[in-house]
């Protein structure tokens, strides 16, 4: 549990979520790198790449979650970047893509480890009434990633080929390896009393034996269906219904990660009250789902490009407020596992959205399904959200390692 009278580390939370930003940057940057370079696959083949990517997330979460706790961030951190590193540079050479989705999974297992070693480790560099205002501000840098890497990726294959790109990336990662010394953070290893299985499991035992956590659970996976589904409608929507070209279709949809950075930025000026932060987060998915549906519905393109910005705000104070609710009513002792079962869960809602929305959009109609999955949310939000509305935030609950 986090110590209430520590003082915020406010430059060391800034330069966690400088090295975390960099990172993602780094990875979506080797995503859209490979995308480029095959591309000639077919979309078939994308589609496969990010399910490599993310499956990862999935198996592998109640032992990347056991390490976040097992051992130190000065020493998991490192390993981990360096080891990125050193597989963002095997990703040059040219070989057959069964073997490129081969590395993309390998990469995407050691990957999976950073976030909740970082995750875990803030909450011990402020206080919990600072939480959200944190998670705000880690949000606004991650937030830039999505919006710059592609544009990064374009100009780096565009000037220099498939090489550089990875090499820069690779140096990055080494350079991350420095970030828990060079901004004086750590957080102990703790060693489990328990037998390995119970162990590892502990996170999602954690997760969903708590009533409020296992709602918002629940919830959040509706809405990463949801919104799953509605990214890859999305392209259709805007471009075969709506008539966009290429340039305007990735305006609108950077006008999404705009939005997010914008509510970050607000979150970052003034933090939610830790009673107020279930309520935010139910606000926050209300307007999330109301988003879908107007993006759904969009008569016009600027329609569309409203939506989306405003949908965008309204993420940021879900990823905000989830967060910090997830932290605070979580024991110190096993705060990667439980980080690493949140990921699984939401990765896992990601890769079903993913595979299955283009075969129903494909016999049922895009704005169809992206209406019915708008919709679905909302009935969730109705179905569970009271229950988290009136939550009470208590202290973090004794769990065994």
């Amino acid at each position: 549990m986090t110590d209430k009278t520590i003082e915020t580390r406010w430059a060391a939370v800034h330069g966690v979520a400088i090295a975390r930003a960099l990172s993602s940057f780094g990875t979506v940057v080797i995503i859209w790198a490979l995308i480029f370079r095959e591309r000639s696959e077919g979309p078939v083949a994308i589609s496969a790449m990010f399910i490599a990517a993310g499956l990862p997330y999935i198996l592998f979460g109640p032992w990347v979650g056991w390490l976040a706790d097992r051992f130190s961030t000065r020493l998991l951190i490192p390993t981990v970047a360096i080891a990125q590193g050193a597989l963002t540079l095997v990703f040059i050479i040219d070989v057959p893509f069964w073997a490129v989705l081969a590395l993309i999974f390998v990469y995407n297992v050691v990957a999976a480890i950073e976030s909740p070693a970082w995750q875990a480790l803030i909450p011990g560099l402020a206080q919990q009434s600072d939480l959200s205002r944190v998670y705000g501000l880690s949000q606004g840098y991650t937030s830039a990633a999505p919006v710059a890497a592609p544009v990064a990726a374009g100009i780096l294959v565009g000037t220099t080929g498939y090489t550089w790109p990875f090499v820069i990336d690779a140096v990055t990662f080494a350079l991350l390896a420095a970030a828990p010394f060079l901004l004086r953070v750590n957080r102990p290893g703790h060693i489990a009393h328990l037998e390995h299985r119970e162990s590892t499991l502990v996170g999602y035992r954690f997760i969903w034996g708590n009533p409020l956590l296992r709602s918002v659970t629940i919830l959040l996976g509706a809405f990463v269906l949801t919104l799953g589904a509605v990214n890859t409608g999305e392209v259709f929507l805007v471009m075969n219904i709506l008539g966009a070209d290429e340039t305007t279709y990735g305006i609108i949809a950077a006008l999404w990660a705009l939005g997010n950075l914008v509510g970050s930025v607000l979150l970052g000026v003034r933090a939610i009250a830790i009673p107020d932060q279930p309520r935010w987060l139910v606000l926050s998915l209300w307007s999330i789902g109301t988003g879908v549906l107007a993006i759904s519905l969009s008569p016009a393109l600027w329609f569309v490009a409203v939506a989306n910005g405003l949908t965008g705000v309204g993420s940021a104070y879900l990823h905000a407020t989830a967060t910090s609710i997830l932290m605070v009513r979580t024991p110190e002792k096993i705060r990667g596992r439980v980080n690493a079962a949140f990921a699984g869960f939401m990765s896992f809602g990601n890769i079903f959205a993913t595979a299955l929305a283009g075969i129903v959009i494909a016999a049922a109609g895009v704005r169809e399904v992206m209406v019915a999955c708008g919709i679905l949310a909302l009935v969730t939000l109705v179905i569970w959200g009271g229950q988290v509305y009136r939550a009470r935030m208590d202290e973090a609950e004794h769990a065994d390692a």
